[in-house]
């Protein structure tokens, strides 16, 4: 209801009900005016005349009616904010309630993402919903501090539910940029072994076929020498993976888990744990997780590639 609906209905009733009180005032006085000069005449009197012969309570006294319609005025403009202020929580509530059942299509940091910031909005969000509704489940992506291995990575989560884990190779600082790995978990530790181990596989075929590339260049262009430099690189870093993959690697990076609001709210105490991401009330296994990568600060940049070094 708007104010000056409001305003419609109660004002012409109150001066209805002031009209009648005027009526009926002179009655009362002289029915009872020998008390009611009584009265006057006594401590009320010295009051009034302290705190009311001068100002707004003067003219009040002077023209009762305007101190009941400075009430009303009260009453429309407190009605008023209790509208306003009801129908803010009503979109508030909506708007929880569309994060609520959303299903987002990608959790994590997108590039040019303040990493301080996204960590700090992430974990308001997530003492709201620890807040407000404690014992509702929620999926959320987890990023950690280091790389882990996943034994670490089960002891971290507890006994939270963890469908996917997203694993990377920890490479020196000279070669290509590793790839970001998701990997669909049931038995977190032997499917992430058994995983590893296949991806040491592919990774070896894979600098076997860029080493090939490389040596498949005879020009000398500026063009095909950076081709050049770009497949000897991608080859030298696919050999690392392939041997970080081969053993029992602390490669686990991040983790989507499925918990209470109550239970996801405890996972920013843990030391290896850097950032929790809530996302929606639903598991959807093609979402595209992209977690903090451990050594990452700053901004979310897009990784270099050594183009330019022979």
């Amino acid at each position: 209801m708007k104010l000056d609906d409001l305003d419609d209905q109660l004002v012409p009733r109150l001066a209805a009900r002031l009209r009648a009180f005027l009526d009926g005032l002179s009655d009362r006085r002289r029915a009872f005016g020998g008390r009611l000069r009584a009265v006057a005449d006594g401590p009320l009197r010295r009051l009034d005349d302290r705190y009311a012969s001068s100002g707004p309570l003067a003219l009040v006294r002077e023209v009762p009616q305007l101190g009941l319609l400075v009430i009303a005025a009260v009453f429309v403009s407190g009605t008023g904010v209790a509208l306003i202020r009801s129908d803010d929580q009503q979109r508030a509530e909506r708007a929880q309630q569309q994060l609520d059942t959303a299903s987002p299509t990608s959790l994590g940091a997108p590039l040019g993402t303040d990493i301080t910031t996204y960590i700090a909005r992430s974990r308001s969000r997530l003492v709201t919903l620890a807040e407000t509704k404690p014992d509702t489940e929620y999926t959320a992506l987890v990023s950690f501090r280091a790389y882990l291995t996943p034994e670490r990575v089960r002891i971290t989560l507890g006994a939270l539910d963890i469908p996917q884990v997203v694993v990377r190779a920890k490479l020196a600082a000279t070669v290509a940029p590793a790839e970001v790995v998701p990997i669909p978990v049931t038995n977190l530790v032997m499917d992430v072994r058994a995983f590893t181990r296949a991806l040491a596989v592919r990774k070896a075929t894979e600098a076997k076929e860029f080493r090939g590339l490389a040596a498949s260049i005879a020009g000398t262009s500026p063009e095909e020498q950076q081709f050049k430099v770009f497949y000897r690189a991608a080859a030298a870093a696919a050999q690392q993976e392939a041997r970080v993959y081969t053993g029992p690697c602390a490669c686990v990076i991040g983790a989507l888990v499925r918990g209470t609001a109550r239970d996801l709210a405890e996972l920013p105490a843990v030391a290896t744990v850097r950032s929790v991401e809530v996302g929606g009330r639903t598991v959807d296994e093609g979402i595209e997780l992209t977690p903090l990568l451990p050594e990452q600060s700053g901004v979310v940049a897009k990784p270099t590639l050594p183009i330019g070094r022979k």
